[in-house]
């Protein structure tokens, strides 16, 4: 009972007036610490190397942006026309490979560097950072907006103008590349339907020989059997007109010696002197014809976009990192807590209120 006794009166409690007036004894130090903190943050904000966002979104081509990429897509060639979905697939799938991030870091971003890369694994720790804080390729959310795949490409760089700039460097690059896979299948499928049609009309062509040598192999057979029988002039009269049957044996070749030996002499003199067939053969001149406007077509000389922008490429004014409020925030909470922590110490208030929080410790075990 003693001891407690003499525990509680050796210890007098602190009140808060008593440690507010000894803390504003040190107000110099709170206010020395508190102003140190904020000028040191106020340093690092404004000698921290900025880094400046840019960012796009991209949507398919307009339809209107294809318009002459199309011409000669028609009918008349069997070629069908482009759809803004057909031409974007080509993009977005150049977009989102690596073979595109790595022509970027390898035409852009080393160029750009004031000390390059000396070793293999330099090179690969660069463009492991560059894709981590440089160049970003965002796909669309599963539930697109509106339902539309908006793809988003956000570049970082330490300037507002450079990051407009390799973004626009970027997305050009994406764009010759996925335009030149798409010419190169446009090349091919015109030169695969250019093969067929000359194939077709070669075919048609070596057809129409055939029938006419089969022609002239029935005409000469008709004739002999003609001068046998005596039959000069047809035997076929205005007054009485063929049944159906007998006209079509008349024509197929069964009785065609009923026409006469002149007029199967005439027939076969003409189909002998005969050098080319192509006016006879039915289809071949819009065949020729469509052969022709398959060889005009040339893929490369179109101009045309494989994507489009949704909205415009601004250079940013501010820049992401670093947030001046932010540092000078934390600056003035970190001083303001040195400063106080400094205080106690120099008040004496820290060793004491240490020493209260002992002894209550002690009387609460006793």
């Amino acid at each position: 009972m003693n001891s407690r006794l003499n525990i509680t009166l050796a210890t007098t409690p602190l009140s808060p007036q008593s440690v507010l007036t000894r803390i504003q004894h040190q107000w110099l130090v709170i206010s020395t610490a508190t102003f140190i903190g904020v000028v040191l943050a106020a340093v690092a904000a404004f000698t921290v190397k900025p880094r400046f966002e840019v960012d796009a979104f991209l949507d398919k081509p307009y339809a209107s942006e294809l318009t002459e990429l199309n011409i000669g897509r028609s009918s008349a060639t069997g070629l069908e026309p482009y759809s803004p979905d057909q031409v974007y697939t080509y993009f977005v799938r150049r977009l989102v490979t690596d073979e595109a991030k790595q022509r970027f870091f390898r035409e852009t971003y080393l160029p750009s560097l004031e000390s390059p890369p000396q070793s293999e694994e330099e090179k690969q720790a660069l463009y492991n950072r560059m894709l981590k804080l440089v160049l970003n390729v965002t796909p669309p959310p599963e539930k697109a907006r509106n339902g539309r795949n908006l793809y988003r490409v956000d570049v970082d760089a330490r300037s507002g103008i450079l990051a407009a700039e390799w973004l626009q460097t970027f997305l050009a690059q994406v764009s010759e590349d996925a335009k030149n896979a798409l010419i190169k299948d446009i090349e091919q499928s015109i030169n695969l339907h250019i093969n067929n049609t000359e194939r077709s009309l070669e075919e048609k062509k070596h057809t129409a020989e055939l029938i006419r040598k089969d022609r002239q192999a029935q005409l000469t057979e008709a004739l002999k059997v003609a001068q046998a029988v005596g039959f000069k002039d047809p035997q076929m009269t205005m007054a009485q007109p063929p049944r159906q049957d007998t006209a079509a044996s008349f024509m197929d070749g069964s009785r065609l010696y009923a026409r006469g030996s002149k007029s199967l002499q005439a027939e076969l003199d003409v189909l002998s002197s005969r050098k080319d067939d192509t006016p006879f053969i039915d289809g071949l001149r819009q065949t020729q014809a469509q052969l022709n406007l398959l060889k005009e077509l040339n893929p490369k000389e179109k101009n045309f976009k494989i994507f489009h922008i949704d909205g415009e490429v601004l250079v940013p004014l501010k820049p992401v990192f670093p947030k001046k409020s932010l540092f000078l925030g934390a600056g003035l909470f970190l001083g303001l807590s040195i400063g106080f922590l400094i205080a106690l110490i120099r008040s004496g208030l820290l060793r004491e209120l240490l020493s209260e929080s002992s002894s209550a410790t002690s009387y609460n075990a006793q």
